[in-house]
């Protein structure tokens, strides 16, 4: 009688928890009330949600809003390097008689084609007729750097806001910044420009405080565009050529590295010998011997674990033992 009461316990803990808590949600805006305190499911039952209207409605065209408007992006950011130019893009369609004004903070730089501030490396890109109203920025610097607006003159105001971040564009020359090069031999060099927006206009070497010569048959530079970098090979190098090389992009601070040339007392005059098959005969040859010394040593430790226990059972299975001994080891 006792275990059947409390078997009953949990179920009636249970039943007074759910009464408690009705009794308290009982006031408790539900997350689908709407606005005028009435409950959504109230509105569901009296009206039906037509499906069909609506994806009617979605085939329809839209309307465009006549007069002037403003198309670009109401925010961007432009992340550029130091010396290069850009354009802060404005486009607005159907702009009519309705001014159109870059400005800076409380700075007007230009309205519809004409430039307003005395800083020559702005120019409006507007001409009549076109719905272009971009900026051009030329020679941007590091303190440059900020929010520039494109206002459209219309009720109410419609602004597009570029951020302008300029950072500073290194070049690198990969590698220690000293090298020991053997008389003799052959001097590679790699500059790459990072951080840069545009294509240097040129990237020049330099030996020392003068630029290297080109015309000299040992020397080649190869330039990729693509990568914004400069190769420098020197050819035969000797003693004259040692000293500092500078790597000197158009649009980035230079990068140089200290070359020292040594004599190589090892080194071998005469014709070079061809010893490219060798080598590779002589590393085929060791890696064939490794793997069949690991063979040799792997079947010998196995043969040792494994050969003698089976010679033994199996000539103590030819002899005569009386019942009743064990013949297992």
């Amino acid at each position: 009688m006792m275990s059947g009461t409390l078997k009953r316990i949990p179920r009636i803990l249970l039943v007074m928890a759910f009464i408690c808590c009705t009794r308290s949600f009982a006031d408790y805006e539900y997350p689908w009330v709407t606005a005028q305190g009435s409950r959504g499911s109230d509105n569901l039952q009296a009206t039906k949600y037509n499906f069909t209207a609506v994806l009617a409605d979605l085939t329809k065209p839209k309307k465009v809003m006549a007069g002037p408007r403003l198309v670009s992006r109401q925010y961007s950011r432009l992340v550029v390097s130091t010396g290069s130019s850009v354009n802060l893009n404005c486009t607005v369609e159907e702009a009519g008689n309705v001014s159109v004004t870059w400005t800076r903070g409380n700075v007007v730089l230009a309205v519809n084609k004409f430039r307003y501030t005395s800083d020559e490396r702005f120019s409006p890109l507007h001409e009549t007729g076109f719905s272009d109203h971009s900026l051009h920025f030329t020679h941007v610097q590091p303190e440059d750097s900020g929010f520039f607006q494109c206002h459209v003159g219309t009720v109410p105001e419609q602004v597009a806001e570029v951020k302008l971040i300029v950072v500073d564009a290194y070049s690198v020359i990969f590698g220690s910044s000293d090298v020991s090069v053997a008389a003799g031999g052959t001097l590679y060099l790699l500059c790459m420009v990072l951080q840069v927006s545009d294509i240097p206009d040129y990237i020049l070497w330099y030996h020392n405080s003068q630029v290297i010569d080109y015309s000299r048959s040992s020397i080649s530079v190869k330039i990729e565009e693509e990568t914004r970098s400069s190769e420098l090979q020197v050819r035969n190098i000797n003693y004259t050529d040692a000293g500092n090389y500078t790597c000197v992009p158009s649009n980035a601070t230079p990068a140089f590295v200290s070359i020292a040339v040594f004599k190589d007392i090892n080194k071998k005059f005469g014709p070079p010998q061809k010893c490219d098959d060798c080598v590779l005969f002589i590393q085929l040859g060791a890696t064939f011997a490794f793997f069949t010394l690991s063979f040799v040593v792997a079947f010998c430790v196995h043969s040792r674990n494994h050969k003698p226990r089976r010679w033994i059972e199996h000539h103590l299975s030819d002899l005569y033992l009386p019942s009743g001994v064990d013949k297992s080891l």
